[in-house]
């Protein structure tokens, strides 16, 4: 079984606390987090050692992969410190903030030929595992738009403050959310960007970030994409896939609707929330040297070069 370190144990790093202890093919060895208490805590409850720095997991464990957990300016650093230590790396998305941090860590795993994995954790919703299926049995005909609308209270008082600053995040709610939809978009189609046109702004506050953007993108294969974040209220969140005979659309993440020209109808799908646990067993798969859907860092880079783009317009 894989021995597995967790770095980082906010809400994200609980779940995947949680997905590791329902695997058959790994096994938690260790915890790490600058929150003394909370760690202690945790470790008490999944019966392993903790450590307040990560590095004291390469020299007092027996941890042969790590999960990164952290705030994206630390990502590279981290990255490369555990491959170069001789560990197998998942880290949370976005993999980095600029890629040329995402080069030094794709670096980094060829030269321990070790493996290197990306958190686009949505890939494995059941919802949009549904529509690449339905995408690729051609029911609907050919897919030729997108449209994604993501509104939500970016700036609300809870969100850690290097949220805020570019300087440490790489970016607003393009960098955060826009990651997610990218990857929803290249995972479907596996097609890239040709065309992007982009405007962004922050008419919130006088943080450093992006509190809205509205995104347009042409693809290889024709498709177009049109996505609109607005981090200034919360009044919904949907992504619709438009074909040539019907359509998708995916609400809250969770839930699937089909059109084919008599009104939205529910898909019936399973209530699965184990998109942590899938997300888990391919990297397995990946350090066995299996085939893996998981997102490399090679395939991870596009998004952030195409994020990049993006605040370049």
């Amino acid at each position: 079984m894989l021995k597995i370190a967790v770095v980082g144990t906010g809400i994200i790093g609980i779940n995947h606390l949680r997905a590791i202890s329902k695997s058959k093919n790994c096994k938690l060895c260790a915890i790490c987090d600058i929150n003394k208490e909370a760690v202690a805590s945790l470790a008490e409850e999944y019966h392993v050692p903790y450590f307040i720095d990560y590095k004291d997991i390469v020299h007092e464990t027996d941890a042969e992969a790590v999960i990164l957990n952290l705030p994206h300016w630390l990502h590279c650093e981290a990255t490369q410190f555990f491959l170069d230590s001789g560990l197998h790396v998942l880290v949370e998305k976005p993999m980095a903030n600029t890629v040329e941090e995402c080069d030094c860590m794709i670096a980094a795993a060829e030269r321990n030929n070790k493996k290197l994995a990306i958190g686009h954790v949505q890939r494995y919703f059941e919802a949009n595992r549904k529509v690449k299926e339905i995408y690729e049995s051609g029911e609907l005909g050919e897919l030729c738009m997108f449209t994604e609308r993501r509104t939500t209270n970016y700036f609300a008082p809870n969100r850690p403050a290097w949220f805020l600053d570019k300087r440490l995040s790489g970016g607003g709610i393009v960098m955060n959310y826009g990651a997610h939809a990218l990857d929803k978009l290249f995972y479907v189609m596996e097609s890239e960007p040709t065309e992007i046109h982009a405007i962004t702004g922050n008419i919130k506050n006088d943080s450093s970030i992006e509190g809205h953007a509205q995104i347009f993108i042409k693809f290889k294969n024709n498709v177009s994409a049109n996505i609109t974040f607005c981090g200034y209220g919360n009044s919904g969140y949907e992504s619709i896939y438009y074909f040539t005979e019907g359509a998708l659309k995916v609400t809250n993440t969770t839930e699937l609707w089909k059109n084919t020209g008599k009104g939205w109808n529910k898909v019936d799908m399973e209530n699965d929330e184990e998109h942590l646990l899938r997300q888990l067993e391919e990297f397995c798969k990946l350090v066995k040297g299996e085939p893996s859907t998981i997102p490399t860092g090679e395939y991870s880079r596009q998004i952030i070069k195409t994020i990049e783009q993006i605040y370049q317009q």
